[in-house]
């Protein structure tokens, strides 16, 4: 009766376990909204002391502008970027002047859509164009990058990198949120 009852929980606790993880693979809108927010209220307006430190860093709209045959091309670009803004504080560390709480929310949640959604980079395209989309994605963090190490990560260098992922993200939101659950 024990082995009974004891193979019955076991059977419960494994479907309890498998029906709990995410089921689909798809990037969550509001957790991308969610991130927007943190990192615009982290630090407020873009300082007047930096205007003089501004740098132009072309940014790739191509990499996330598609039709029909890319969605997943775009899927798997959006999932590159968070992958590279999750990056870029890895290896500068955390700006000091933004609010460490809100900081501490915005790469949590970063952190977990990179983990959720790191299936869509199985996913299998019908137009073969993220390579070219990657690579777009690769140049401009790169300059993120240099803009951060140039300045030695300054606060007007993080006030220029937080503008640049800002306009990333509401560019992905209000043009892909289409592909978004």
């Amino acid at each position: 009766m024990d082995l009974h009852c004891v193979a019955w929980l076991c059977t419960f606790f494994c479907f309890v376990q498998v029906w709990s993880l995410p089921t689909n693979c798809n990037l969550q809108k509001n957790l991308m909204k969610k991130t927007y927010t943190l990192l615009e209220t982290a630090g407020g307006l873009f300082p007047m002391q930096c205007l003089d430190d501004r740098v132009s860093i072309p940014f790739p709209q191509n990499v996330f502008e598609y039709n029909e045959d890319q969605v997943i091309g775009v899927e798997k670009a959006v999932y590159q970027t968070l992958q590279n803004i999750d990056a870029v504080f890895e290896n500068f560390g955390d700006p000091d002047q933004w609010n460490a709480e809100k900081l501490d929310d915005f790469r949590g949640i970063i952190y977990r859509q990179i983990k959720y959604s790191a299936c869509i980079m199985n996913k299998t395209e019908v137009a073969q164009d993220f390579p070219s989309r990657e690579a777009s994605l690769k140049i401009y963090f790169e300059t993120i990058s240099s803009t951060l190490k140039e300045k030695n990560s300054s606060y007007c260098a993080w006030e220029i990198v937080r503008s640049e992922i800002l306009r990333t993200l509401e560019f992905i939101l209000k043009n892909n949120s289409d592909i978004m659950l």
